[in-house]
């Protein structure tokens, strides 16, 4: 008769003389290939496509982006609730087949549509716009539906107090492979021309619709029953063994009931800096083909060189960690790399005609603001309960909405004054964002080990998003998700 599930040891792959947790290996894999595809068509290209599309509108493309935005809005605490109660690798199954279904749809769309743009005003005009909401608006909820459960079955396949260090190697796999993407771009652009058309850009976007395909068959691959137990998760947390942990002082439950609030202070933070990053993520790439008048070839060159920058910028920002802790070194990064942002707007009129300046000035702020993930990622992981993990990381959605919604704000800005503007109404708004990662500092412990090591850190588990529902875990029970 076979040992039930719960209790056999987690399935371990090896590459390359390291030994990693079966689900750890294979989302690495899974977010490579995303990364890849990703790349290839939802950054600058699709932009462009929208942008020559819509005769040159910027707003157009920021009405698309909110549509994708909506939609992850809609499906992020259901699909989050879901993960934390059922199976999450059911539910990432289910988000693999939406994936291949909305990139067959999109390739659809863009056949329909052609290689010529329809003339403004048209009744095709208006119609490829609804297509287009509605295809970013799946696309929306295929990634509402992965995002949350995925993340949170890696959370679950990794140790408290090293956490960290894997949330680097995701951040890693997704961003070296990000590098692959424009690579790829800039060779069909060198096959098909270096021109910015709509034929030229719907052949590398159906490419990037193929790769959408490879990463959906991967993400089948991971399973609850790989997920380490808590009790190994945890680590010394437990305080060893089977025996109970000492008893916490009322210091130490004052404390644990400030660090409940670290989720939400956290969500706050970091939406209130998507909303600044909303206003120009998807116009920087304009911004280098209109007002800096880069070629295809070298603005994705550009993107080529942001993934490498942030991972270098990452894995720094890490190693300052260990010695400064994670809060500290979050706030000292996100302020050198908003400087980098307020050089660019502040001397935008010197440096826009030269692009050995402008694009240096960009990788660095591009890097810096965007390499702290892995550290924000494993605070959040640390700090919230096992079983609700899913629908945390789902509430990242909320914040994809807010982001999308920004973007519009940002289209019509840019239409009516110019880009620079929209970037220092970004400046400003993750200025306060930055801000308030201090609130964190006297919460979360400067050694990242040393919070695994704490006997408190048990009354962490108790629910903090909607845990009525959920029944009282006891020594050896089985966890929601959890086969």
């Amino acid at each position: 008769m076979c040992a039930p599930p719960s209790r056999e040891p987690p399935k371990t792959v090896t590459c390359f003389r390291v030994t990693l947790n079966h689900n750890v290996f294979w989302t690495l894999v899974m977010c490579s290939f995303y990364g890849i595809a990703d790349n290839i068509w939802s950054g600058t290209v699709v932009a462009a496509y929208l942008k020559e599309l819509f005769g040159e509108s910027n707003s157009a493309v920021g009405y698309v982006e909110a549509s994708n935005g909506l939609a992850g809005l809609f499906t992020a605490l259901p699909v989050g609730y879901l993960a934390d109660k059922y199976k999450r690798s059911s539910i990432c199954k289910f988000g693999a087949v939406t994936l291949v279904v909305t990139a067959v749809v999109h390739s659809g769309v863009m056949y329909w549509i052609g290689d010529e743009a329809p003339p403004a005003g048209s009744s095709k005009s208006h119609t490829a716009m609804c297509l287009f909401l509605a295809v970013m608006f799946l696309w929306g909820l295929s990634g509402g539906i992965v995002n949350g459960p995925l993340q949170a079955l890696y959370a679950d396949s990794t140790p408290a107090g090293d956490r960290s260090k894997y949330y680097v190697y995701l951040f890693a796999a997704y961003m070296l492979s990000s590098m692959v993407g424009p690579l790829v771009s800039i060779v069909l652009f060198q096959v098909w021309g270096d021109e910015w058309t709509l034929w030229d850009l719907k052949n590398v976007m159906l490419v990037g619709m193929g790769m959408e395909i490879v990463a959906a068959a991967f993400l089948c691959t991971v399973d609850d029953k790989h997920a380490l137990k808590e009790e190994e998760e945890e680590g010394e947390g437990k305080g060893g063994g089977g025996g109970s942990a000492p008893r916490p002082s009322e210091a130490d439950l004052d404390l644990v009931r400030r660090r409940r609030r670290i989720p939400y202070m956290l969500f706050c933070v970091d939406l209130l800096i998507s909303l600044g990053s909303g206003m120009t993520v998807k116009f920087f790439p304009l911004f280098f083909k209109d007002d800096c008048k880069l070629s295809p070839v070298s603005v994705q060159l550009i993107y080529l060189a942001v993934p490498l920058v942030i991972v270098v910028a990452s894995k720094l920002a890490q190693n300052l960690s260990k010695t400064f802790g994670r809060v500290q070194s979050i706030l000292l990064v996100k302020a050198v790399g908003l400087t980098f942002l307020y050089v660019l707007v502040f001397f935008n009129d010197y440096l826009v005609s030269r692009p050995q300046l402008i694009v240096p000035i960009y990788l660095a702020r591009t890097g810096l603001m965007n390499c702290t993930y892995p550290l924000q990622e494993s605070i959040l992981m640390d700090f919230v309960p096992k079983q609700e993990r899913a629908r945390w990381k789902s509430l990242e959605s909320v914040g994809a909405f807010g982001w999308c919604g920004s973007a519009a704000l940002g289209g019509i800005l840019a239409d009516k004054y110019d880009y620079t503007f929209t970037f220092l109404a970004t400046a400003i708004i993750q200025t306060v964002g930055a801000l308030g990662y201090a609130l964190l500092l006297p919460l979360v412990p400067r050694k990242e080990k040393d919070l695994a090591k704490s006997a408190s850190k048990e009354s962490l588990t108790e629910p903090l998003l909607g845990g009525g529902e959920e029944e009282e875990r006891e020594e050896g029970g089985s966890m929601p998700g959890v086969v």
